[in-house]
């Protein structure tokens, strides 16, 4: 029995083996299969779309040229250049006659005589000026001279800039008297090139890359090139370049040829333009292509991983299911229906002490609501009594001297003063009901003016230096109304202030910008900045740092919601250089949005 037992171990561990060894074989064979099926049909897709954009580009770079062809044509018919070459006329007639030309096609235009001379050019006025010039061996002038519109590519001897040279002979009665010639600057179409992402490069009938979305490329060959055609190309097509050889190798596949660029791989995709002798290089990163295959094996085996798992967890969970099911269904049921007496007694219990505390809190509610209006206008009408009685102090000694301007102006500013505290406990008014309306535009910069008037006592009292950097008078306006900015202002203002007034330097800066749809007022101070506990607490209601009796801690808190009141906000960090900023964020009046948005428009 013990052998048999033994036996049958042995033959049901083998046949388990065989059977994971066949399924193993079977998910590699899988994968790889699936990887080798992705790939294809990627590299394919890929090929059709670059097949697609190569076609594209070559048809818009054929149009741009094609475009110029009847120029030389129509000019060739020209009766002033037909006159000039005739030697009726003098190139101070013909030359702005071509630079009309030129300045309305974008083109530089220019004459030869019979013997390859210019006579005459649109850019006859510059330094540059083809004027005198001999183009007679260019192969453009060649085709001209022999009945023939010509076309060629190259760099400029006198401008030194590389264009498409278009020629069309000037005959009369069958006699050459002249070629005009067109040449077309192709640098717009290649910078177009270089602002997308795709890598486009064109090369003539030398494997001479003329036009590339890279740099790096232009001017470089795709093959090397002996030393009597590179000195030839040098001199004649190519001044100025060192025409090397581009590092480049090459892999011929069934979805095209697959290019290492500088080691980088690219598939390329390639048009032929026979009307210039052109080739255009699409070429497409096949990173993508290898990232997709990674990819797809990796979510393959992830895949078969799950599955395997899955199996195991399901056989394992069913053979426990199955010894546990019924009498874990007697006792479920017994528990939810203990659980469901439970909730229900709480459930009780909560709602009755949910009404109890519902007024309890309305209660409390109500007195902290009194308490807290009390303080705030307690609060803000502190400092306008404040600066009256600077001011009526100021007035007793103005008039003891006999300066009745000053006590005008003093008693002026006392009457705004209590203009302002009407304002303040007018919005006592509105505490119990909506907004009927929005409140008026006011403009920030002449606020900051006015609250530094106010203020300005308080400040040569303690030897404050403030310097403001606004802008002009009616360009920042803001939703808000005159008292509560001036609140807003005042607050943070006598903040910066209370931090200065025992420092060594006591300055304070007040910037205010306009920015977009918002209006941004900073508020800096030089003093010994906010640690890092207050800063998280300093706009809560009745936070202080101040000695008892010298703040009630309401001030930013007032500030702070009065901003968000009108769709603003607040902030509060430490500068670099020592002291505190304070950033108001005003919203831009709709009046002024709309201007300025007219403005841009």
């Amino acid at each position: 029995m013990t052998g048999q037992g033994t036996r049958k171990t042995f033959s049901d561990t083998t046949q388990r083996m065989l059977v994971g060894c066949a399924t193993l074989i079977f998910v590699a064979l899988t994968v790889w299969n699936l990887a080798i099926f992705v790939e294809q049909r990627a590299k394919q897709e890929l090929y059709q779309s670059g097949h697609s954009r190569a076609i594209f580009y070559a048809k818009s770079l054929k149009d741009s040229l094609e475009k110029y062809r009847h120029l030389p044509y129509v000019l060739a018919r020209d009766s002033r250049i037909r006159a000039l070459l005739r030697g009726e006329v003098d190139e101070i007639k013909v030359n702005p006659h071509l630079e009309d030309f030129a300045n309305a096609t974008g083109a530089l235009i220019f004459v030869l005589d019979k013997g390859g001379s210019s006579v005459a050019a649109s850019n006859w006025r510059t330094e540059q000026s083809l004027l005198g010039h001999n183009y007679g061996f260019r192969p453009y002038f060649i085709d001209a001279r022999n009945g023939r519109a010509g076309g060629y590519y190259a760099v400029g001897l006198q401008t030194g800039k590389p264009g498409f040279f278009i020629s069309y002979p000037v005959l009369d009665v069958g006699e050459l008297l002249g070629v005009v010639v067109v040449k077309v600057d192709l640098e717009p179409i290649q910078s177009s090139w270089t602002g997308g992402d795709e890598t486009i490069m064109v090369s003539d009938a030398y494997g001479v890359i003329i036009l590339s979305s890279s740099s790096d490329w232009k001017y470089k060959t795709l093959q090397p090139l002996s030393e009597g055609t590179t000195r030839t190309l040098r001199i004649n097509q190519y001044p100025g370049t060192s025409l090397e050889v581009l590092t480049i190798r090459r892999n011929n596949t069934k979805y095209g040829n697959i290019l290492f660029v500088d080691e980088k791989p690219y598939l390329e995709v390639s048009q032929q333009l026979p009307d210039y002798g052109w080739r255009l290089h699409y070429l497409l990163d096949i990173q993508n292509v290898k990232h997709i295959v990674r990819l797809t094996i990796f979510a393959s085996v992830t895949f078969f991983i799950m599955v395997f798992l899955a199996l195991l967890y399901y056989r394992e969970r069913r053979q426990k299911l199955i010894s546990r099911q019924e009498a874990r269904g007697a006792r479920e049921i017994h528990e939810l229906n203990l659980r469901l007496q439970e909730e229900i007694t709480e459930h009780e219990r909560t709602e009755q002490s949910l009404r109890d505390t519902q007024k309890e809190l309305i209660q409390t509610s109500k007195l902290a609501a009194l308490g807290r209006m009390s303080a705030a206008l307690a609060h803000e009408l502190n400092q306008p009594v404040t600066a009256i009685r600077t001011f009526l102090a100021s007035c007793r000694i103005f008039i003891e001297r006999g300066q009745i301007d000053n006590v005008e102006k003093n008693l002026s500013l006392i009457a705004d003063l209590t203009d302002r505290m009407a304002g303040i406990t007018g919005q006592l008014k509105t505490f119990s009901r909506k907004s009927k309306g929005r409140s008026e535009d006011v403009d920030l910069a002449e606020r900051v003016q006015r609250v530094l008037e106010f203020t300005r006592p308080q400040l040569d009292k303690h030897n404050i230096i403030v310097e403001t950097i606004l802008p002009d008078l009616g360009t920042a306006r803001i939703p808000g109304g005159t008292v509560r900015v001036e609140q807003v202002l005042s607050n943070v203002l006598k903040n910066a202030m209370d931090a200065v007034k025992n420092a060594p330097v006591r300055e304070i800066i007040i910037s205010v910008s306009v920015q977009a749809d918002k209006v941004l007022a900073v508020f800096e101070d030089s003093g010994k900045g906010i640690s890092a506990d207050v800063l998280e607490n300093i706009f809560e209601p009745f936070f202080t740092t101040k000695e008892s009796g010298e703040g009630l801690g309401l001030g930013l808190s007032i500030s702070y919601g009065i901003l968000q009141d009108i769709g603003g906000n607040i902030r509060a960090i430490n500068r670099k250089e020592g002291g505190a900023r304070f950033e108001l964020e005003f919203p831009l009046s709709q009046s002024e949005s709309i201007t300025r948005s007219g403005k841009d428009l």
